[in-house]
């Protein structure tokens, strides 16, 4: 009988062995793996640990998951923080562990070498694997067309920022991912067998078609597949499919427009239960020869909403970050006007005594992890903090397609790509009935459940309203 499995490392050793089926340990667990966010991240939730289980900063996790005939690493990386939490009223005590991809010590690799006339980019970004070191995963084929350097190359330093400088220059996407980094231009076609998707090889749903009406992007789920890879391609066949144009704009479709076909498997989000019938890979895929476009909706003269609410660097420097990470600027400017309550204040701090601070409301661990406090945050210049707001942005770039998905980065990033019936918060049932009360305002039909769409509607009107203070 084909089941789901599971089992945990922390630390190099087995922390919980294979669980088959609902057994006496339970896990929750998202992660994230997209080349726009360079790492990948994983929030881990086990319940009922014993309190004194020596799980710390620093230690390496694998999470294994699938199903009896097919399971194997989703994630492998090391834990960046650790909480102990229990949702109102529930007697499960849940320990969170928080992961990001690779290692404290080859998190941010260093090197030096200068490369003379004639180098081509996959030999510098094998220099790069090499020197991380890390193993690589490319298809060098993408990359024949490309010129060789004229110039000749120089590094010195930080190896995440070389690759990110070549993948804005060659156009290519790259992330660390399974101890790997993997590189693909997911504009190139991929040779390689396809995965067959339909409703006979385990697809969830309907497929989603996204980013317009050229049908570019599709999201599909199947049962949790870790064979699934972000050079992988995937073969969909559906008789139907939903379209999904973003939170804030309605585009018309194109006649005729379906899923069906071939897709570069562009990002995953591997979701899963052990006690709940949760156990998906949910693929976001790009078609045969197309790329993401960045969002347009910045006038010709570069002016933004809200800009006369703010000087003219911090209009400058929001409309850098929005260059840098692919995102609209006028997004930025819509959230940051909502979570400030119209002030754009970096010292504002939030009512409900959170002790969120400043444009973005920083939750004090999420200071924390970028390297500051709230105190700190709260005595910068707003130009000043928006590098903050672009460091916190820069890990789901990637995955951000609307006005929707910008503002689930601060408020709940798991809900990023939902849909708008996507339920973050319900009050009486449950994990988070604690975030439920502390956002009840939200819940417009006072129905007890606050969803996607609920949580963005007052984004909506604050990107509205800034279009009467255009500068």
């Amino acid at each position: 009988m084909r089941e789901r499995t599971w089992s945990i490392d922390i630390g190099g050793k087995p922390f919980i062995a294979d669980q088959i089926g609902r057994r006496q340990f339970r896990v929750q667990f998202d992660i994230d793996i997209s080349p726009g966010s360079v790492l990948s991240f994983a929030d881990i939730r086990l319940y009922n640990i014993d309190k004194d289980s020596s799980i710390s900063q620093g230690q390496s996790v694998v999470l294994r998951a699938g199903y009896t005939d097919n399971v194997d690493a989703v994630f492998v990386g090391f834990i960046t923080n650790v909480f102990r939490e229990r949702a109102p009223g529930a007697p499960e005590i849940t320990t969170r562990i928080i992961c990001k991809s690779g290692s404290p010590a080859s998190d941010r690799g260093s090197a030096q070498a200068c490369f003379g006339p004639g180098v081509t980019v996959v030999e510098v970004i094998r220099y790069l694997a090499r020197a991380w070191p890390i193993a690589l995963d490319i298809d060098e084929t993408q990359f024949a067309a490309d010129p060789a350097m004229a110039s000749g190359y120089v590094i010195d330093g930080d190896i995440t920022k070389a690759m990110k400088e070549l993948s804005y220059a060659y156009k290519f996407e790259w992330i660390q991912h399974l101890n790997r980094m993997v590189v693909s231009k997911i504009d190139k076609e991929r040779r390689i067998n396809a995965l067959q998707v339909d409703q006979f090889t385990g697809m969830i749903g309907i497929p989603e078609v996204s980013l317009g009406p050229d049908g570019l992007g599709l999201k599909v789920s199947v049962q949790l597949n870790p064979a699934i890879s972000l050079k992988g391609v995937v073969n969909i066949e559906s008789e139907f499919a939903t379209f999904n144009t973003g939170n804030l704009f309605v585009v018309s479709v194109g006649q005729g427009i379906n899923a069906n076909g071939r897709y570069n498997v562009f990002s995953l989000r591997h979701s899963g239960d052990s006690h709940t019938d949760l156990w998906a890979t949910e693929i976001y895929g790009l078609r045969d020869g197309t790329a993401p476009k960045p969002p347009v909706s910045t006038p010709d003269n570069g002016n933004l909403i809200w800009g006369v609410r703010v000087d003219q660097a911090f209009r400058a420097r929001v409309r850098e970050i929005g260059q840098t990470l692919s995102l609209d600027p006028n997004w930025l400017m819509a959230v940051m006007a909502f979570e400030t309550r119209r002030t754009f204040s970096p010292s504002i701090v939030n009512q409900a005594g959170s002790g969120a601070t400043g444009l973005i409301q920083f939750m004090p661990s999420t200071a924390q992890g970028l390297g500051t406090t709230t105190a700190k945050l709260a005595r910068m210049t707003a130009v000043q903090q928006l590098d903050y707001v672009e460091a916190y942005f820069r890990q789901y770039a990637g995955r951000i397609r609307d006005l929707g998905d910008a503002y689930m980065s601060v408020l709940w990033p798991a809900a990023i790509g939902r849909p708008d019936d996507y339920v973050l918060w319900e009050k009486d049932t449950g994990p988070y009935q604690r975030q439920y009360n502390q956002n009840y305002g939200l819940d417009a039909n006072h129905d007890g459940i606050i969803t996607k769409a609920e949580a963005v509607a007052p984004v909506n009107r604050a990107y509205q309203e800034g279009q009467k203070y255009v500068a």
